[in-house]
């Protein structure tokens, strides 16, 4: 049996699965697949840890369940979560293979060529869709260092781009790539004063965009987060029982305290990366059903949920897409 087949036949498995673990999931997806899953919150996921192949659970809000087995999964641990694809990555192999659990679309990308530890803070990953070459482009930071990984879906291998400063996060927002430097301030301070522009044609570089102001951050794991038009920076510490965020005002390219702003959010984190903003607006009278994840008092602007793992169904069908590779 050829590769093809295999993947056919685990992505028709797969389909079948899914439709047959709720039907008033399957006649809501059948009429209109992308308005409903583009409109559901959310869910609380978990990932089997079983040695074959894992299962993934998604619960909604209103606790109605949804298992999928995951093909490829054998023999790899969880890597993490990007644009509703969940990452696994091989122990042995030490390659990926990206599955989205909505749509059955998978991804493969080849060994990597450096030591991961699949701990969640020690490395963010990203996939975005280049309109240019129109191929996946998988991204890999190992955080605290100073290079970026990334793999074109097809060319079968990896390349790095080099930074002059130590980065914390990645992330793609509005049709760009952006990396998070920072700088050791103080003891218990880290300094975030600029951001980084990463490009990947004609020739992979990092580009400084200059802030005129900069972040004194007293967590150590500050994270991107991004809704609609904006970019926010967030810390949290103490099992986030404190946190903090920031957003970049690009008209000004300043920072701005998030108390300082108009909006109204909702923030989803996940003990596992990523996590999401989301207007407060967005999914009308599901706020209580959240409230046993809520970690915020009732004066906060924001409100946080807290959970292992999110997942978001309304990213789960549009990647990320670059518009200058």
């Amino acid at each position: 049996m050829t590769r093809s087949q295999n993947h056919d036949d685990a992505s028709s498995n797969n389909k079948r699965i899914m439709k047959s673990v709720c039907k008033s999931w399957r006649s809501l997806s059948l009429s209109n697949k992308n308005m409903f899953i583009a409109s559901k919150p959310p869910m609380l996921m978990r990932i089997s840890t079983r040695a074959n192949e894992k299962e993934c659970f998604l619960e909604d809000f209103e606790e109605r369940k949804f298992k999928t087995i995951i093909p490829h999964s054998e023999g790899r641990t969880y890597f993490g979560l990007t644009c509703g694809y969940l990452i696994f990555y091989g122990r042995d192999t030490k390659d990926f293979w990206l599955v989205n659990p909505i749509t059955s679309h998978e991804l493969h990308f080849p060994n990597f060529p450096s030591y991961l530890n699949c701990y969640g803070l020690s490395f963010s990953a990203i996939l975005v869709f280049s309109s240019s070459i129109s191929r996946y482009v998988f991204l890999i930071l190992k955080r605290f260092t100073y290079q970026i990984w990334f793999s074109i879906e097809g060319k079968g291998d990896w390349n790095d781009v080099p930074s002059t400063l130590r980065i914390r996060d990645i992330h793609a927002f509005k049709g760009k790539i952006y990396a998070l430097p920072y700088a050791h301030s103080g003891s218990i301070r880290w300094e975030v004063r600029d951001l980084f522009e990463m490009r990947l044609d004609p020739e992979p570089k990092l580009t400084l965009l200059k802030a005129h102001n900069f972040l004194l951050l007293e967590s150590y794991h500050p994270k991107f987060v991004s809704s609609g038009e904006n970019l926010y920076v967030m810390e949290t510490r103490s099992k986030y029982s404190w946190y903090k965020v920031h957003e970049l005002d690009f008209g000004e390219m300043k920072w701005v305290p998030f108390e300082d702003t108009s909006e109204e959010y909702e923030f989803f984190i996940s003990d596992l990366e990523p996590s999401a903003a989301v207007k407060q607006e967005s999914w009308v009278d599901t706020q209580s059903r959240y409230m046993r994840y809520d970690v915020t008092d009732n004066s906060e602007k924001g409100r946080l949920f807290i959970t292992n793992q999110w997942y978001f169904p309304h990213q789960c069908l549009n990647v990320d897409r670059v518009h200058e590779l």
